[in-house]
């Protein structure tokens, strides 16, 4: 038994097949409208591949601005916390009977104080007649800081403890 395959091609859509051994193309076609839908599918393929690539483009674009407005972030948050070693060193330093004030750290970071006296004592040594007064006094402060670095505001607080001296030493005789 011989078995013939013929494909015969009548639109470069459609391929029809018959049976038969040997493979026939026919390149003409007839029907004007189906050559036509054919010939359009192509451009509508590329018209959704394009589409897919300008989707692509545009979500890597968004997630690349995304990426760099965190990265942008943290290091003006990485900025503001090595400041804030700076800043508490600096509160050692200052007159906090001012009540606030207002410090330049550098590098367009802002620290902004304010201080509140919390509670004051002048210790006592001894009891009872032998009781002497401390030459200091103690001071408890409360202070509340402000870190600002272009849009990012950093809050703290902090207790300082002073001591002020109560007599000069030339002023102390025993």
């Amino acid at each position: 038994m011989k078995l013939k395959l013929q494909i015969s091609v009548t639109s470069p859509c459609t391929i029809s097949h018959r049976g038969g051994i040997g493979f026939f193309y026919s390149i003409a076609d007839t029907d004007h409208m189906t050559r036509t839908r054919c010939n359009g599918f192509i451009v509508v393929e590329i018209l959704i591949a394009g589409l897919i690539l300008t989707t692509s483009i545009a979500a890597t674009m968004y997630l690349f601005r995304t990426g760099f407005e965190h990265l942008e972030r943290a290091n003006q948050s990485n900025l503001l916390s090595s400041k804030l070693a700076q800043a508490s060193g600096l509160i050692k330093t200052l007159d906090l009977a001012r009540a606030s004030g207002e410090e330049d750290l550098g590098d367009g970071v802002m620290l902004t104080w304010k201080a509140k006296l919390q509670c004051s004592s002048r210790p006592v040594k001894g009891e009872g007649e032998f009781a002497v007064p401390s030459l200091h006094e103690l001071h408890l402060y409360r202070v509340h800081l402000t870190l600002t670095y272009q849009r990012i505001v950093r809050e703290y607080e902090i207790n300082a403890f002073r001591y002020r001296s109560l007599y000069a030493p030339e002023e102390i005789s025993f």
